[in-house]
């Protein structure tokens, strides 16, 4: 499991847990508040009552714990602090609260911690006396722990199965992976082994005719010679076209850095007019375009550009080199006044091996494979590559990179 494979499985992880704990979460404590609103409106209804009844003020306040059944402590506090206890409920109670804190309860109640957690409410009676009702919180708080227990094992669960999804389904993406690695290794080793015949063929053969003096003439060993040197350097650079291939078919994440884009094609053009003084050769690039990718195998790019116009085009063709900058994206147009390419070669699909003149490679001494590469490497960078017929009578290959 690579990298993004496990951040993309701890988010998961995290966004499930987030999700449970969050959901479950409000729940638990909206239904814990639920509860103790009835509690305190329970203590409400008692002191309402006894508000209202103040001449009667404890049997008011039994008439209501009575009539509406409620599991209630109620206890009379003097001034000086002795307390009664009037009417007994499954609260757990040693004695009366300070004084202070049975005064703060007089507005609101309050919870208290006793021998058991409780809610308290007071009521002012005429004389300076209070009553207290009291109502247990136990059975709230044994329930809130109860259900953040549930809570905690559900997201527990709820992270297993997000693991096991996560487990799953990345075991199946990188089995897929490795079976199209495996598939583009076959083709790429079958595919190069058949591009490297030819070369190797021809070298074996005049080899062995060299080595058995089958030519009698000096102008036919200098020609043999020739040849043999012809198809060495053909096999190079055969070779190292195929390792960049390999190298650019890898599915490993690419490291990308900051350059300018419109410099390092400026310096390219520079140099190919310098170099081909018959050509005329048009430049049209903006200052300072900033873009995220490989300098390496962008240089390639232009470069393998380049070359194929300097191999099969005449040294008088012009060439037009063009960088449009757009908010989120560059497009790259380099086209030539040559001869161009088949006619339906515009609409093939551009891919490893791909040939559109496979003569051409033979007579240069290239691979033929130089708009693969470049294809591999708009691809590598997530761009987009287009084949056209040039305004100057060639072909203009069109590249948009993202921005």
């Amino acid at each position: 499991m690579n990298k993004i494979q496990s951040r993309f499985a701890l988010l998961t992880i995290i966004l499930t847990t987030f999700l449970s704990l969050g959901i479950g979460g409000f729940a638990t404590l909206q239904s814990r508040n639920g509860d103790l609103n009835r509690i305190d409106s329970q203590l409400s209804l008692i002191s309402s009552n006894v508000d209202a009844h103040l001449d009667e003020a404890i049997s008011a306040a039994l008439f209501i714990v009575d009539s509406e059944r409620l599991d209630v402590t109620l206890s009379l506090v003097t001034q000086e602090g002795e307390e009664t206890i009037i009417n007994e409920s499954h609260l757990a109670y040693s004695k009366a609260p300070s004084i202070s804190l049975i005064k703060s309860a007089m507005n609101q109640p309050i919870s208290i911690q006793d021998i058991q957690r409780y809610r308290l409410r007071t009521i002012s009676l005429p004389g300076g006396d209070y009553l207290l009702a009291s109502i247990s919180l136990a059975e709230l708080d044994s329930a809130l722990a109860n259900n953040l227990l549930t809570l905690g094992l559900f997201t527990l669960g709820a992270d297993s199965v997000a693991i096991f999804i996560n487990i799953f389904f990345l075991t199946r993406h990188n089995r897929r992976l490795d079976e199209g690695a495996l598939d583009r290794m076959k083709s790429f080793l079958g595919d190069a082994s058949h591009e490297l015949r030819t070369p190797l063929t021809v070298i074996k053969g005049y080899t062995e005719m060299l080595s058995k003096n089958q030519f009698a003439e000096e102008a036919d060993r200098k020609r043999a010679f020739s040849r043999v040197g012809h198809e060495i350097i053909r096999m190079e650079n055969l070779i190292h076209d195929l390792l960049l291939l390999a190298e650019l078919g890898e599915s490993r994440p690419a490291t990308f850095d900051q350059n300018d884009l419109a410099e390092i094609i400026r310096s390219h053009a520079i140099d190919f007019s310098t170099l081909n003084p018959d050509r005329n050769v048009s430049v049209e690039i903006p200052d300072h375009v900033m873009w995220n990718g490989q300098r390496e195998h962008l240089n390639r790019l232009i470069q393998n550009s380049l070359t194929n116009i300097d191999r099969h085009t005449p040294k008088d063709a012009p060439v037009k080199i063009s960088l449009k900058a757009a908010q989120k994206t560059a497009i790259l147009t380099i086209e030539d006044g040559g001869p161009g390419l088949p006619e339906g070669a515009y609409k093939s699909e551009i891919k490893a091996m791909n040939r559109f003149d496979p003569s051409r490679s033979r007579e240069t001494g290239g691979s033929g494979l130089g708009l693969s590469i470049i294809a591999a490497i708009v691809q590598e960078h997530r761009g987009k590559m287009a084949l056209r017929k040039s305004s100057l009578g060639g072909l203009a290959i069109e590249i948009e990179f993202p921005l």
